[in-house]
């Protein structure tokens, strides 16, 4: 529901029960993509097999990468079952990468090189795929990301919250190297909003790098829609177009801050909120629409068991 209100028509989620999310997501009209967290504390590559099988063949709305949570909690015997999956299915690879100074210092000193060399050397990106977070990179890192066509799905609020730092987003742009912006979910941002993202990516950007002119906001709103349409193999749901899937946002352009309508993709970047999503519709079915919810399920039954959920949890 909160995706829906800020003009989000589908979702990338690492999480324990990639068929149960994959169903809700279906009863509710939504897309989404589903990878494995797998690691040291839980799941197989077997079991990430077999709900590859299940996702895949569940819905037009669902689909599944393989994939892993991250270097740091996964054995090498695991990483290895992974990148034999990888090229068994021909599937991309995600994982969290380069989250942190010491996630990238840890690796180095277990296998002498960073988590994307790493992965790179596992044969992991055969079939493509990238990492979230991605904010402490090397050169040599930069040079797989753009010879493998992969990912970096930028992660600004989740890395402020979590004091990781600042990707250099600026670098990525001028390797060509394909971006996407992500919450990394409600866990480490609390907020599932794609303008606050936009606005976090651009401006932490232009402080990095001391330039008022860096990450302008056409480079921003291509990595929200296109770039990220991409990076989940939803070719076609990154633009409108004739025989493209109708996953649609609309915005009310008549309200205080998106006037005047002097640069479109200016006003939504810098000046837009989740106040101006009007309507959000995927697959040709309207959603959410000027604050009503259309998912097959009451919001005020959902609302009380999130909180009688909470209220065991105190």
């Amino acid at each position: 529901m909160e995706y829906l209100t800020s003009g989000i028509t589908s979702n990338f989620d690492m999480y324990f029960f990639p068929p149960v999310n994959a169903r809700s997501s279906v009863e509710c009209g939504f897309r989404t993509v589903q990878t494995s967290g797998l690691n040291n504390f839980g799941g197989t590559v077997e079991l990430m097999k077999e709900n590859y099988e299940i996702v895949n063949g569940m819905s037009d709305l669902t689909s599944f990468i393989v994939g892993f949570h991250a270097e740091y909690t996964t054995s090498m015997e695991l990483m290895e079952g992974v990148a034999k999956l990888a090229d068994e299915l021909k599937s991309p690879v995600f994982l969290h990468n380069s989250e942190t100074k010491s996630e990238v210092d840890e690796c180095i000193e277990r296998w002498k090189v960073t988590p994307t060399q790493l992965m790179e050397k596992l044969g992991m990106f055969k079939y493509g795929g990238g990492g979230y977070h991605c904010v402490w990179m090397d050169d040599k890192d930069y040079e797989i990301f753009k010879n493998r066509n992969l990912t970096a799905v930028t992660n600004p609020a989740s890395n402020l919250k979590l004091a990781s730092g600042i990707a250099d987003i600026d670098r990525y742009l001028k390797e060509g190297i394909n971006l996407a912006i992500g919450t990394d979910g409600p866990a480490s941002n609390n907020c599932l909003d794609m303008f606050r993202e936009m606005f976090l990516m651009t401006a932490l950007s232009k402080v990095k790098t001391m330039d008022a002119s860096a990450c302008p906001a056409n480079e921003v709103l291509y990595a929200a829609i296109a770039g990220g349409a991409y990076c989940m193999g939803l070719n076609d749901c990154d633009d409108i177009k004739e025989g493209k899937l109708a996953d649609l946002v609309l915005f009310d352009l008549h309200q205080p801050n998106m006037q005047p309508e002097n640069n479109i993709v200016k006003n939504i970047v810098y000046s837009g909120s989740k106040q101006n999503v009007m309507l959000t519709m995927v697959n040709g079915k309207v959603l959410y629409e000027k604050g009503e919810f259309f998912i097959n399920a009451d919001p005020e039954e959902i609302y009380a068991k999130a909180n009688a959920i909470i209220g065991r949890m105190k």
